[in-house]
């Protein structure tokens, strides 16, 4: 009877345990990770990611450079690049083009004008440091001596197999450009002494970005020594630089005599002059008009003889307004 007393006890206990757990947990949220479960069920979700956008990153102008400076006459090459991420691989990137423009007055989707706008449409395309997800895009251009002057904009575009494009940009400033084209010679020919030369026409070229005028001096052996030029014979030996005459402006053809030659043209002088000449630079990028002339002529004392040779020193400034 004892050992059944203690069974029923035992079995009596075990429930009451049980069913105070089931009480205990009722209070509680179920969770089933699977099939069938009461309130809440959770189901694992899964995906595979197809085609990704490229993105463009550290994309830099002549390696993060902050100005630009043009050279004279000629073009100068400039390098765009930054690094194109892409996740279905680096050869998924299968285009890159690049835009070099000027950012206050011409914008990315603008025609090409070497003033103002380049286009590379055909950029190199190479992986980065052997990483399976990032190329490296470099793109060049050929910039003129006569783009504007100021901020420029590269912005670059890259486009996988699917045609999904990503961009990226930078800024750099390019320099104002202060440069002048001339004749190696101005050749007055044969004169008497006491008379006035021929006019010589020489003509300027603006191979700079910015407008200008000129100043002028010149000198017979060296730098303000008082002499437009130095002769091999005679009893003085040299011009006086107030005897070389220029005029800006206007042409007087035909043969003139000292006094003439006075009231049309102004006298070089030792000292640097700026004169007004508003010469434009380059804006037609077939013909080069950024042209002006400038008239010549000398008169010859008594006292020189044989040849004479003498040097005009031409500079540009920056005109006003610019």
């Amino acid at each position: 009877m004892k050992l059944n007393t203690k069974r029923k006890t035992f079995f009596i206990i075990f429930l009451l345990e049980i069913t105070f757990i089931i009480i205990l947990f009722s209070f509680f949220p179920q969770f089933v990770f699977a099939g069938v479960g009461s309130p809440n069920v959770i189901v694992k979700t899964n995906l595979t990611v197809g085609n990704v956008f490229p993105e463009l990153s550290n994309v830099t102008i002549e390696n993060n450079a902050s100005t630009l400076d043009l050279t004279p006459s000629l073009t100068r090459r400039i390098y765009c690049s930054g690094i194109a991420t892409d996740y279905n691989s680096w050869e998924d990137v299968v285009n890159a083009t690049a835009t070099f423009f000027d950012a206050a007055n011409s914008s990315y989707s603008d025609s090409n004008d070497n003033n103002l706008h380049y286009t590379n449409y055909s950029c190199s395309i190479t992986q980065y440091n052997g990483d399976p997800y990032r190329a490296l895009i470099n793109c060049s251009f050929d910039i003129w001596y006569y783009a504007n002057p100021g901020p420029w904009n590269c912005t670059m575009r890259v486009e996988d197999k699917h045609h999904k494009a990503g961009f990226g940009s930078d800024l750099i400033d390019i320099s104002s450009l202060l440069a002048l084209g001339l004749p190696d010679y101005i050749y007055y020919g044969e004169v008497n002494a006491t008379e006035v030369s021929l006019e010589n026409i020489s003509d300027v070229i603006n191979y700079g970005n910015v407008k200008i005028n000129l100043s002028l001096n010149g000198y017979g052996f060296y730098n303000n020594d008082g002499n437009a030029m130095n002769c091999t014979l005679g009893s003085i030996k040299n011009i006086s630089i107030e005897h070389e005459k220029y005029n800006l402006t206007t042409s007087h053809p035909g043969v003139l005599d000292l006094t003439q030659t006075l009231t049309r043209y102004a006298n070089l002088t030792s000292a640097p002059v700026v004169r007004r000449y508003n010469l434009e630079y380059r804006q037609n990028d077939l013909v080069n008009e950024a042209i002006n002339s400038t008239y010549w002529r000398i008169y010859v004392p008594l006292g020189v003889a044989g040849t004479c040779e003498g040097n005009i020193v031409f500079g540009a400034t920056t005109a006003p307004g610019i």
